[in-house]
């Protein structure tokens, strides 16, 4: 099998898989990388060798846990679905699939479950990255990073900038590599999860590829080719905003509430001291250089993309 380089949350991505696969690996990452595509940079990549190996299996797959047990000490960490699975080396850098054939046409399973889950895995247990519960939008290229407790509406906030215009660089998950000196956060924003009327008053999403997650009143949607030049990978924010229902005004936040706000984020797979100060310590640089706000949110979505707009370009 041949290796192709791809590009996912700021990582090079090394990958080996069958013929059969190749679908999978293009919903996932878009097209490879030609050498022409790799930037020269004042930093280097970390790279993640992943291996795709496909199986026959009769299982359902069922959802695994959020984290499996002892996820953040053992050096070797499964996620399972019953049909497929992930097995991870931290240490490494290595992501090994076996992927049922079944599963093939299941993004939940390769995608949520899998592959997205196992890049978070790999940033948490590394040294010299870090994970915040966030997305990311940009206006006439100014950016935010949007942060929020579940259920409070990050996904519809950062999916409607989408729609009205904005750039969109991730809607749940942004990772930071400490390494890379620019200050960007990466996403992932070749998808969304997204409550499925949202989607269904969207027309432009009707034939769009979305898959049910199990348990969950969300669908995993991949965005369609009209919103292609519109996705980042990344984004230097110039904000972070903390949603909020509570009220419907915006209020500036000290750097110190937002760090504990964010702590099991940025703390979690972090058991060294030394570690976990040296990633607090970025997060506070690059936060100390935003305009740090908790964002009261409207019931007009229209209007909350309106002020974000006018935050970004006042």
């Amino acid at each position: 099998m041949r290796e192709d380089l791809y590009e996912f949350y700021g990582y090079r991505v090394a990958c080996t898989a069958p013929p059969e696969a190749e679908g999978v690996l293009g919903r996932l990452f878009g097209a490879p990388l030609r050498t022409g595509d790799v930037p020269r940079s004042s930093w280097t990549p970390q790279t993640v060798h992943l291996s795709v190996e496909l199986t026959d299996t009769d299982r359902e797959p069922v959802p695994p846990p959020y984290f499996p047990e002892h996820w953040d000490t053992s050096d070797v960490v499964v996620l399972d679905t019953g049909s497929s699975r992930a097995e991870i080396t931290p240490a490494h850098w290595t992501v090994r699939v076996t992927l049922a054939r079944s599963d093939l046409d299941n993004p939940v399973v390769w995608g949520r479950w899998l592959l997205e889950k196992a890049f978070l895995v790999l940033t948490l247990r590394s040294d010299r990255h870090y994970g915040l519960h966030a997305g990311a939008l940009s206006v006439d290229g100014r950016a935010a990073l949007v942060t929020a407790d579940s259920g409070v509406g990050k996904s519809t906030f950062t999916a409607w900038g989408l729609f009205k215009g904005a750039d969109f660089a991730g809607e749940d998950a942004m990772m930071r590599h400490i390494d890379d000196t620019e200050g960007r956060f990466w996403g992932y924003p070749r998808c969304a999860y997204l409550d499925p009327a949202l989607i269904k008053s969207r027309p432009e999403l009707a034939d769009a590829p979305a898959a049910q997650v199990p348990a969950r009143d969300k669908k995993r949607i991949e965005w369609p080719a009209l919103y292609e030049s519109r996705l980042r990978p990344a984004v230097r924010p110039r904000a972070l905003l903390v949603l909020t229902r509570e009220h419907e005004t915006v209020r500036p936040l000290e750097v110190d509430a937002v760090l504990d706000l964010c702590r099991s984020d940025f703390a979690a797979g972090k058991d060294d001291p030394a570690v976990l100060e040296q990633v607090e310590s970025d997060l506070r640089a690059r936060l100390s250089d935003m305009t740090v706000l908790q964002f009261g949110l409207s019931t007009d979505l229209d209007t909350n993309f309106e002020r974000l707009a006018a935050l970004l370009h006042g």
